[in-house]
C-alpha cells in the first residue's frame, strides 16, 4: 500500500481555531482510506445538536436526493427514489457476471422477467423506479431483523458472492486501532441488531444519491450512528456503514470523531472505502474514483470549516 498526500491549499482558518487539514489517501488493488482534520471554536454539544437534525445534516451540495427511513419502513420513505436514465437504459443486458448495476443474482433474474422491455423508456424506468422503491423497503425491513446476514450479496461483476457483511467486516479488520480504541462501536455494529444502542445514541437509516464529477449517479442505504463511548467520554462519534450501493463500492465506513479542544473541538474523518473489479486502463475509472473521493473530503472539510465558524 502507499501512500498519496495533498498538502496544498489548506483550509481557512475557522473563528477562534486554525485548520489542520491532510487528505491521505492510501491505496491499494481493491482498498483507499482517507483522512483528515480541522478545528472549530465551534463547541462539541452545539455541533452534535446540529448533527442530530438528521434532515438537515445530511444533506450535502453533492446529494441530489435523500430520503429517512421510518420504523417500520413504508413506501412513502422512497417514493423519491429513482433510477437514473443511464442506468435504465442499460439494464436490459445486465446479468450475473455483468451488469452495470451491483446487485444480486436473484435481483437481476426479477428484473429481467417482470420488466416490460418494449416499453418507452420513460415507462421502463417508471417500472424499475417502482422495483427498486419496493426492494428498497424489504431490504430496510429485513436489515433491521437480521443485520449483517441481511446484507446484500452482491453478482455484478466477475467476483461473484461477494456479501456486503464481509466486506464491511474487512473494512473494520483493516483498521484495527478502531477495535482497539473503540470496542463499543464495533460491539454495536458487529452484532446489530441485537445489542442495545449506547446510551444516549441518536441513530438513523437513510438512502441518498451522491453525485461525483465524472461518476455515474451512486445510491446508497446507510446506518449512521453518533454516540458518546463510554471509553472515551471526551469525543463523539459519528459512524456510518454503507449497507448498499448501486455503483463502485462493496464497503464504506465513514467516521467523524468530535473531540474537546481548549477551546472548541477537533473534527477528525476517516473514510475506508473497498471497490468492486473497477476498470483502469484508458477508461480509468478506477482513478476517476480516486480521485472524486480526495476531492470530495476536501470539500466537505471546508463546508465544515465555514458552518462550524
Amino acid at each position: 500500500m502507499h501512500r498519496i498526500e495533498d498538502r496544498h491549499s489548506p483550509i481557512a482558518a475557522g473563528s477562534g481555531g486554525r485548520a489542520r487539514r491532510s487528505t491521505p489517501l492510501g491505496v491499494s488493488s481493491s482498498h483507499i482510506a482517507a483522512f483528515g482534520i480541522i478545528t472549530s471554536a465551534l463547541g462539541r454539544e452545539p455541533y452534535l445538536r446540529a448533527l442530530r437534525d438528521f434532515p438537515t445534516s445530511l444533506r450535502t451540495p453533492n446529494r441530489t436526493q435523500l430520503g429517512i427511513f421510518s420504523s417500520p419502513a413504508v413506501a412513502a420513505d422512497v417514493a423519491a427514489v429513482t433510477i437514473n436514465s443511464r442506468d435504465v437504459a442499460e439494464m436490459k443486458s445486465c446479468r450475473p457476471g455483468d451488469c452495470v448495476v451491483k446487485l444480486p443474482a436473484t435481483d437481476m433474474r426479477r428484473i429481467h422477467d417482470e420488466m416490460n422491455w418494449s416499453a418507452s423508456p420513460s415507462d421502463l424506468q417508471a417500472q424499475l423506479n417502482a422495483f427498486a422503491r419496493r426492494r428498497l423497503v424489504e431490504y430496510m425491513t429485513d436489515y433491521r431483523q437480521r443485520g449483517d446476514s441481511a446484507m446484500v450479496i452482491y453478482d455484478d461483476r466477475g467476483n461473484m458472492n461477494m456479501r456486503a457483511s464481509d466486506a464491511f467486516a474487512a473494512q473494520f479488520a483493516e483498521s484495527p486501532y478502531i477495535y482497539q480504541t473503540v470496542p463499543s462501536l464495533r460491539s454495536y455494529f458487529t452484532s446489530y441488531p441485537h445489542g442495545a444502542l449506547p446510551a444516549g445514541a441518536a441513530e438513523v437509516f437513510f438512502w441518498s444519491e451522491d453525485v461525483m464529477p465524472r461518476l455515474r449517479p451512486i445510491l446508497s442505504v446507510t446506518h449512521l450512528v453518533v454516540f458518546t463511548p463510554p471509553e472515551l467520554p471526551g469525543m463523539t462519534l459519528a459512524a456510518s456503514k454503507q449497507i448498499y450501493a448501486n455503483h463502485y463500492f462493496e464497503a464504506a465506513v465513514d467516521l467523524t470523531a468530535v473531540v474537546d479542544r481548549d477551546p472548541g473541538i477537533y473534527l477528525v474523518v476517516l473514510r475506508r472505502y473497498r471497490f468492486d473489479n473497477l476498470p483502469g486502463g484508458i477508461l480509468n475509472i478506477r482513478g476517476r474514483a480516486i480521485g472524486a473521493l480526495r476531492d470530495q473530503l476536501t470539500l466537505d472539510l471546508r463546508r465544515q470549516q465555514t458552518t462550524t465558524k
